[in-house]
């Protein structure tokens, strides 16, 4: 099936941008209606570069909001190790060292956690869309942390 409104055709994207503009999935989201159409692939975004990128983020949030940071492990666009060398920058204390946490039987990734509710982990042979690539892991990943279940 081809994509229309200049979508690629492997993205059936279409229903995810009605949905998204919605009046009322909108207004739930807290868009203002200044704010055009939603749309899945734009050239129209000036992206800027800031010398800490989000990370100021993950800062300001943590020990006021539990964070999950997951990585697929395979991942090209997002590498693993990455991520870990400016989680490693944090000034957050380990509380759970670097360690395996299994699914059905297998390694599904490594895990470490942090203090204040903040926890990192990777989801092993999976790209970039963890729960494209990895379904069942990732809703384990995903199920354990939401409900503070040890990995």
């Amino acid at each position: 099936m081809e994509e229309s409104n200049g979508l690629p055709p492997c993205t059936f994207g279409t229903p995810l941008m009605d949905y998204f503009d919605r009046t009322d999935v909108r207004e739930a989201l807290h868009i203002s209606p200044l704010i055009g159409a939603w749309e899945l692939c734009t050239n129209n975004i000036k992206y800027t570069t800031l010398d800490t990128g989000s990370q100021w983020v993950y800062e300001q949030l943590h020990g006021k909001y539990r964070m999950l940071h997951y990585s697929g492990d395979v991942d090209g666009a997002v590498p693993t190790i990455g991520t870990q060398g400016w989680i490693a920058t944090l000034p957050f204390t380990t509380v759970d060292s670097w360690r395996a946490y299994m699914y059905g039987g297998q390694v599904a990734g490594y895990v470490e956690v942090y203090d204040g509710d903040f926890t990192f982990a990777t989801v092993h042979g999976s790209g970039h869309m963890v729960p494209q690539d990895k379904r069942p892991q990732a809703h384990y990943l995903i199920y354990q942390w939401l409900n503070k279940q040890k990995l």
